[in-house]
């Protein structure tokens, strides 16, 4: 053991839906971007367990109103979605982190092709 206690990740229901209509939109008909893609993904869940506070891959972000609580932290990973053009390339991952805890809650991941304005975090 190297004396680093992982983060427990927790997948909840509304990153699994986003995750889902992600790939019907942009990756249906191509499944080694759909691959490439979903392996990404997997990346960045691995590097939550260890490190979901890094400002390496990830940015702090304010809470939508209405929501903000002390003991957590709410976090966005940018990034480029394989094989994808214009706005649909700009890739959004958000999740939640308790430090105290040492959990991560992904929240959903999307492109900017669709406007998530009516989406807001609500509970955890």
């Amino acid at each position: 053991m190297t004396g680093c206690e992982a983060y427990r990740i927790e997948r909840l229901e509304r990153f699994d839906i986003s995750l889902e209509k992600l790939i019907k939109s942009h990756y249906r008909k191509n499944e080694r971007a759909r691959n490439s893609f979903l392996e990404l993904v997997n990346d960045y869940i691995g590097q939550l367990r260890e490190n979901p506070s890094s400002n390496s891959f990830s940015d702090d972000e304010g809470f939508p109103k209405g929501t903000y609580k002390s003991d957590f932290k709410f976090r966005k990973i940018r990034f480029r979605a394989p094989e994808l053009d214009g706005a649909a390339k700009k890739c959004r991952f958000m999740y939640v982190v308790n430090e105290a805890k040492r959990v991560v809650y992904l929240l959903w991941i999307y492109t900017h092709t669709r406007n998530f304005a009516q989406d807001r975090l609500t509970t955890i």
